[in-house]
């Protein structure tokens, strides 16, 4: 593991701004699928036991989802998962502040940049498939795109852009995220407009030596899909995972500002603190960084299976896991480690757009997944999802 200079004064997500000033009731619905009896034998007292624990287990998980809607500006929450071969979800809250009712498990969201995590298992099936290789140049794939005001197209590689050591500055400052976006929510922005954007500003370093969270990394490994395959990153996102998964509730959503299905109302929050309905936005802006919406069963489904091994081989997971220093700790390649408050090592992704928080992580194995999602941003949300993941995660 390599360690970087970080760089200081970097909005990782849209949720460091200022507190809300809302508090409305919460409700609770259950969506949980019921463990078979216990065969009785010798053994029955011990297998109850076990149930019973299980089942404490989730009261106490509900109970602090419960609690964390009581907070301003925790409209809802749902979150789900998987856990000894069972699946779980609850939600608890209410979907508007306008005209409260409860939310459902079952809802879509917008997932934000855990979107990275699926723009990068392409890229590393590409590698596994020998049609890439992590450390090619972006010049070798993008001729002539990254150059000019200290850049070099040359001296960054693919590895470099996923796990964020690129140097590339992002588009998305604190202007563009407060101002710019929400004044004109269904402008549709092209990769070309997002690389100028980006472009536009030096470099934070020389490419490999510090770390700064850029969207810009992921956008360019979606036009490097595209240059390899002839097919759009949404395109082989779909064909790869999305459709051989079964996930029925995805879509990259491209140029849509609509979210399909049943979901919450989204909330923003301007500088004053002031939260506000901001539901319908075009996700162009985050392309390949941003732009799916999924549901709680689903993120379940997609965790599961890459780090249970079902989507890349042993050595393009030993190449996932290969990490950095970050702010938040391990960096991988479309994915980071997290630490839970008793020390224990999960892996995943968080995301934060407009309107929404979500989180997934997941035992390396696999089989222990939790998927959160709230339906507002601001400085409330990421302790909310941290205090559920933690309980969910405890010994």
């Amino acid at each position: 593991m390599k360690s970087f200079i970080i760089q200081k004064g970097t909005a990782f997500t849209l949720t460091a701004i200022l507190a809300g000033t809302l508090v409305f009731p919460a409700y609770g619905s259950v969506n949980a699928v019921q463990t078979e009896d216990a065969v009785q034998t010798e053994d029955a007292v011990q297998v109850n036991t076990e149930k019973e624990k299980k089942s404490k287990h989730r009261d106490e998980v509900e109970r602090v989802m419960d609690e964390v809607v009581t907070t301003k500006g925790v409209p809802s929450v749902i979150a789900g998962g998987l856990q000894d071969g069972k699946r779980w979800s609850y939600a608890t809250g209410t979907t508007s502040y306008e005209v409260p009712r409860p939310v459902e498990s079952d809802f879509s969201f917008r997932i934000g940049s855990i979107t990275k995590t699926f723009t990068a298992s392409v890229v590393l099936q590409l590698a596994d498939e020998k049609k890439l290789n992590l450390d090619d140049s972006v010049e070798k794939w993008l001729p002539g795109v990254i150059k000019g005001d200290g850049y070099d197209g040359n001296k960054i590689t693919i590895r470099q852009l996923l796990n964020h050591t690129s140097g590339l500055a992002s588009y998305t400052d604190l202007d563009f995220r407060d101002i710019t976006l929400p004044q004109n929510p269904y402008r549709y922005y092209s990769v070309d407009d997002l690389i100028s954007m980006g472009l536009s500003k030096p470099p934070v370093y020389a490419p490999g030596e510090g770390w700064n969270y850029s969207n810009m990394n992921t956008v360019l490994a979606g036009q490097i899909i595209q240059k390899v395959t002839g097919e759009t990153y949404a395109e082989q996102i779909r064909k790869r995972f999305i459709i051989p998964l079964g996930m029925t509730g995805t879509f990259v959503m491209g140029n849509s500002h609509e979210i399909p299905g049943k979901h919450a109302t989204g909330y923003n929050m301007d500088r004053s603190g002031h939260l506000y309905d901001l539901t319908e936005m075009n996700q162009s802006w985050a392309n390949a960084a941003g732009d799916i919406v999924s549901t709680v069963d689903d993120l379940t489904t997609f965790f599961s299976a890459l780090l249970g091994g079902k989507l890349l081989t042993q050595e393009m997971m030993d190449q996932m896991h290969t990490t950095v220093d970050g702010p938040m700790g391990k960096v991988g390649l479309g994915i980071y480690e997290f630490k839970t408050a008793d020390g224990q090592s999960y892996w995943g992704h968080a995301g934060g757009t407009f309107g929404y928080e979500s989180r997934a992580y997941g035992s390396l194995d696999g089989k222990h997944i939790v998927v959160t999602s709230i339906n507002s941003v601001g400085p409330e949300a990421a302790p909310a999802h941290d205090k559920i993941i933690n309980k969910e995660f405890g010994r």
